[in-house]
């Protein structure tokens, strides 16, 4: 099962037969797939071992062990929960199945990665940013504001840049969202602009440059950058 040779792939592929002989031997699993950067033959040092089992019965778990020196996480979930997950878009569980390997193949498997793939080229559904959100942006750009010339400014900004900013921008643009490691080479496909924004918040050299950037980024998503009326329904308090 060779798809790349450099050392870090290699050693995790031999800890594979161990691996798939465990999972299973792992009672109600019937059926699994290898997914992640070393099913794609991208793994490097910090790679993991990770695989989605499909199990009978009605409950759901992961686990997570070490095969000759290798991290292995598994999630195991009833066909009909990960059927559930790609229904909601769930862009981990999308991408997982329709990039991933079967490594225990059945049927169920194979409808499953099939179903991914359609969902994955199609794209997801565009969700347009919502008013809490730019709520909690502007409330965020104003706390970097405050911030700047101080130790914590560069956190600052590093702590709101992926919930606030980065994903909202992929479900607003109808992308799947990728890793944070990702970013950049994915949105200089997709739009080169974000991708140069979002290179100038990462590589500032000032507290001004970076709260610049950060801003640009920032009205994106909310257009400008004040405070407006806003807030919940009332609800019952339990």
């Amino acid at each position: 099962m060779k798809i790349d040779g450099s050392p870090h792939q290699t050693r995790l592929e031999a800890a594979l037969p161990a691996v798939l002989k465990r999972i299973a031997a792992t009672p109600g699993v019937y059926a699994a797939l290898w997914c992640g950067s070393a099913a794609r033959g991208e793994a490097n040092a910090y790679s993991d071992l990770d695989f989605h089992a499909l199990v009978s019965g009605d409950h759901r778990w992961r686990s997570n062990f070490m095969v000759d020196g290798v991290p292995v996480e598994v999630f195991h979930n009833p066909v009909r929960k990960v059927r559930a997950m790609l229904a909601a878009e769930d862009a981990a569980t999308i991408t997982m199945f329709a990039q991933g390997r079967a490594v225990l193949p059945h049927p169920d498997l194979d409808a499953l990665m099939a179903e991914a793939r359609a969902l994955y080229a199609a794209g997801p559904t565009p969700r347009p940013v919502s008013p809490s959100t730019q709520f909690m942006l502007v409330d965020a750009v104003m706390d970097a504001r405050a911030s700047r010339q101080t130790p914590v400014h560069a956190l600052t900004v590093m702590a709101a840049l992926g919930p606030l900013v980065m994903r909202p921008l992929y479900a607003a643009g109808g992308w799947w969202d990728v890793k944070r490691e990702h970013w950049l080479d994915d949105l200089e496909a997709k739009a080169p602009a974000v991708a140069q924004e979002l290179r100038l918040v990462l590589g500032a050299a000032t507290d001004d440059a970076r709260q610049e950037a950060f801003e640009v980024l920032a009205r994106r998503l909310t257009g400008q950058l004040e405070y407006t009326d806003g807030g919940t329904e009332p609800e019952p308090v339990p």
